[in-house]
């Protein structure tokens, strides 16, 4: 029985020890990365809810929202507020999609993850890179965990439909700058 014990406290040991790692987001950024932008309606049911030069967009359903990007960790009441200026719910966000598994892309997204409880959908080849918070990416994890680590919920191969409403978005895998990087297509 005590052996049982002494497991189970060191998988929560290795736990903590994971979810306490520090976040080194590089601050060599252009500063434009972080500067808030007036969100807009791109077309149909798409906006644009980014930085001035992070794109982040919002796709609004009958059903609840797909946002896609997050930004700079910082992005996120930028998003928050952009969302809000265009007279949508934040907390009505159901999916979370990234075009790449880098942290100017998704350094938000464990936050709002959290905050929305939304499904984070991730290309089958960038789901690792989430897991270790972008430190076993192949160009970028030299400078360690750069976002906080998060576990995707569902992940996607190429072609896979993602429905939420009367919104369906086809997701093409087309690695290059990530191995998981991702087009998606209404």
């Amino acid at each position: 029985m005590m052996k049982k014990y002494i497991v189970v406290l060191a998988l929560a040991l290795m736990s903590s020890q994971f979810h306490a790692q520090t976040v080194n987001e590089p601050k060599d950024h252009p500063e434009k990365w972080s500067q808030p932008y007036e969100p807009f309606r791109v077309a149909g049911n798409l906006y644009y809810v980014g930085t001035y030069d992070l794109a982040s967009y919002l796709i609004v359903t009958k059903k609840g929202n797909v946002l896609i990007n997050t930004g700079l960790a910082d992005s996120l009441p930028v998003i928050k507020n952009n969302i809000k200026k265009l007279g949508f719910k934040y907390n009505d966000t159901k999916i979370l999609l990234l075009t790449q598994a880098h942290y100017d892309h998704l350094g938000a997204m464990a936050a709002i993850k959290k905050e929305t409880g939304a499904k984070l959908y991730v290309d089958k080849a960038d789901a690792d890179v989430l897991k270790t918070g972008g430190k076993s990416d192949y160009e970028l994890g030299k400078y360690g965990v750069t976002f906080k680590p998060i576990n995707p919920d569902y992940v996607l191969n190429d072609k896979d439909l993602i429905t939420l409403g009367d919104t369906k978005l086809i997701m093409l895998h087309h690695p290059g700058h990530t191995k998981g990087f991702l087009q998606l297509f209404v």
